[in-house]
């Protein structure tokens, strides 16, 4: 009676289909057949609720044999020079890896009796440690024929592999120099897949790589622009305008997003920082320039103006904003100016507001010889220059510029 009662509890001890699972596929990996099949029904079963850890971790790493035989058969006919299928080459690489760190994470976890059981690791260390180069030549195969996300995947589970438990004593996170370029080519197939997440997990290291580190900041701030995490991304913005000022990516965006919340006093602060730092960049003294519009200063605005346009006279943006700074100190200043006619003061007042419509009128000239179709931006101020010139022929030409516009 007690013989039968302790063979009824072994029978219980696995589930009947997982016991006939891992049954038929030690059989099959024995014989090597029907890999794949039992590769599969492996998974199945270690992914089933109520599976204990040990089947779980044991239907895994049979799971990783199936792979690895997989692979063996398809590198036989690689030395033989037959044919071979290259995707299912690396796949099975990738998915040992899978495999057996899955298991290893699952003994790292306290069992059903509350025990952890690391018994495996250093098998799974001497079994996946060959093959771990593979996984960047898959990545490399993949991303050359322009299957990024497929590539990603490699790069992903290569350098993850570097941090994971199996591999703590090889130290490879500190070894191994090709992580750094591994998580740039990571990136851009994340990013030309459009696989913001990804982007953002190797941006950090990617920069180690030493290649384009600049692109890969704007990379960087652009998905967690996408993602709308507007903190993430004016920090990625700043840290970009820190390190690689001549990107002016992060410049334009950040000056941007100043305008658009009006925070003038920022904008001009990034502008003064960068225009000082880097005297020799039209932009800078352009976004200047308008800041200083924006906060009333307009003949610190002129200043920046021509600051911009001894680097390029043909500015389009700070020919019109000086034009319209010149423009509101005249009326400024004519607001002011003395009205009685018998004082010497007020012809003194006149030929200073003179001076300012004759200061604003070179530079939206040239706005209108730059941008001839924009008749909407330049005919409006041309027409209160001319007014106050007394520069009869031209101003009926913009009165009748003008009326056409608004008919």
């Amino acid at each position: 009676m007690k013989h039968s009662l302790f063979i009824i509890l072994l029978a219980c001890a696995l589930p009947v289909s997982a016991g006939n699972v891992l049954r038929t596929a030690k059989e099959n990996l024995k014989k090597r057949q029907k890999l794949e099949q039992t590769m599969q029904e492996l998974l199945a079963e270690s992914a089933k609720p109520g599976m204990k850890h040990k089947q779980q971790v044991e239907c895994l790493s049979l799971a990783a044999e199936c792979s690895r035989g997989l692979n063996e058969s398809e590198n036989m006919k690689l030395y033989l020079k037959q044919a071979y299928d290259t995707v299912k080459f690396f796949n099975s690489i990738r998915d040992m890896f899978i495999y057996l760190e899955r298991a290893d994470s699952i003994g790292a976890q306290p069992n059903e009796k509350g025990r952890v059981n690391l018994s495996g690791r250093r098998r799974y260390r001497e079994t996946l440690r060959p093959y771990r180069g593979n996984l960047l030549a898959g990545g490399m195969w993949h991303y050359q024929h322009g299957q990024t996300a497929s590539a990603y995947n490699f790069f992903d589970t290569y350098i993850d592999a570097a941090y994971h438990p199996i591999f703590a004593q090889d130290s490879l996170w500190v070894k191994d120099v090709q992580l750094p370029l591994t998580a740039y080519l990571a990136l851009f197939s994340a990013q030309k897949d459009g696989n913001i997440d990804g982007v953002i997990k190797y941006a950090s290291l990617a920069k180690g790589a030493g290649q384009r580190s600049d692109q890969v900041q704007e990379y960087f701030a652009r998905a967690w622009e996408t993602k709308g995490d507007t903190l993430q991304w004016l920090t990625a913005l700043k840290e970009g305008v820190r390190d690689y000022a001549a990107n002016t990516y992060f410049f334009t965006h950040l000056m941007n997003y100043y305008t658009s919340q009006t925070q003038w006093d920022n904008g001009l602060a990034l502008a003064d920082s960068l225009s000082a730092a880097a005297d020799t960049v039209p932009l800078f003294w352009y976004a200047k320039s308008m800041m200083l519009l924006r906060l009333g200063r307009d003949r610190e605005a002129i200043d920046a103006c021509d600051s911009c346009l001894a680097l390029a006279p043909d500015h389009l943006e700070a020919l019109y904003n000086k034009s319209v700074a010149s423009l509101n100190l005249a009326t400024i200043y004519a607001e002011k100016a003395c009205t009685d006619l018998t004082n010497p003061q007020c012809q003194r007042d006149q030929e200073v507001v003179r001076s300012l419509y004759l200061l604003a009128k070179q530079p939206m000239e040239r706005v209108r010889q730059l941008a001839p179709q924009d008749i909407e931006r330049w005919a409006p101020a041309l027409y209160r220059i001319y007014l106050h010139l007394n520069m009869g022929k031209e101003f009926d030409e913009m009165d009748r510029l003008l009326k056409n516009v608004q008919s």
